[in-house]
């Protein structure tokens, strides 16, 4: 990580290291911050922490919409509050998004919440001095795939938002350690059968009974021309996500000709940055708020 930070000309702290070795960025729901974004076909009320900064800024303020992990089968809203903090403090608002999750299949719900989620935020940009046209998204494992695909699918039919929302041209996508191809992802996983059997409950089976289902719900069906600045961070050790997936998004975002950036973090695993002063969180926040100045 040091020769990785040196590169890219990233500080690195070994008293930040040390300060927070104790510390674990572990959240969850905060009650006194939650709003209903939306009502699902099904009756749900879909919810939000929203987390705004005090951070004076000239004009309209920026946003970033956040979206935890949990193999689409876990999680909850605010799971990282520690992220939540430091993004306030750089003067984002930011909108950590609760979204349903199976039984039963949720393969249309997931994406569709958030994208609800990213239509509540630009109908209620006046209210909280947002410049709708610069809403950005970030996401961490599952949420970093449904981050992605929110995006880059914006406007397509056969994903729409699960309530009646404007499309959302969303500025940028900050993408933690999200696969980018489920159908990849599911035959690599071979050792692992509680990966296998997260996304059989999230899309109701395996490639071979529902390819269409698996290129759907995989980022890369989207890329194009028109899919918006991309940054992804992926620990080099994550036993969950193959590098694989980053540098066939990576690869498919260059032929594109999407701006983008593509991290590989030595000896970094799945979830590196609840160690919030390890280096490869160091490192991550460095270069998503460099990312965020330019295209956030």
């Amino acid at each position: 990580m040091w020769q990785l930070a040196s590169k890219e000309n990233v500080p690195l702290s070994l008293g930040t290291y040390l300060a927070y070795a104790a510390h674990r960025d572990n959240g969850g729901p905060q009650v006194e911050r939650t709003l209903v974004y939306g009502t699902a076909a099904d009756g749900t009320k879909l919810v939000l922490d929203i987390w705004l900064s005090d951070v004076a800024t000239t004009g309209s303020s920026s946003a970033v919409v956040k979206v935890h992990g949990g193999g689409w089968t876990g999680g909850n809203r605010s799971q990282g509050i520690d992220w939540n903090r430091w993004l306030n403090q750089l003067g984002y608002q930011v909108f950590d998004v609760e979204y349903r999750m199976p039984p039963p299949e949720r393969w249309k719900d997931e994406v569709g919440d958030v994208k609800c989620a990213l239509g509540w935020v630009a109908a209620n940009a006046p209210k909280y001095q947002i410049n709708p046209t610069r809403i950005s998204i970030m996401g961490f494992s599952a949420g970093g795939n449904l981050a992605m695909l929110a995006a880059y699918s914006m406007g397509d039919p056969r994903l729409p938002p699960s309530c009646d929302v404007p499309t959302v041209s969303v500025k940028s996508v900050i993408n933690l350690y999200g696969p980018a191809d489920l159908t990849l992802l599911y035959d690599s996983s071979g050792s692992l059968s509680n990966v296998q059997n997260v996304m059989k409950q999230y899309i109701g089976g395996p490639p071979t009974q529902h390819p269409d289902r698996y290129r759907a719900v995989s980022p890369l069906s989207y890329v194009g021309a028109n899919t918006p600045p991309t940054m992804t961070l992926l620990g080099t050790s994550d036993h969950i996500l193959p590098v694989d997936q980053a540098r066939s998004l990576d690869q498919a975002l260059a032929q594109a000709g999407v701006t983008h950036e593509t991290y590989l973090l030595p000896g970094n695993d799945h979830g590196f940055e609840v160690n919030w002063g390890g280096f490869g969180a160091q490192f991550a926040r460095e270069e998503i708020k460099a990312f965020l100045e330019e295209h956030g």
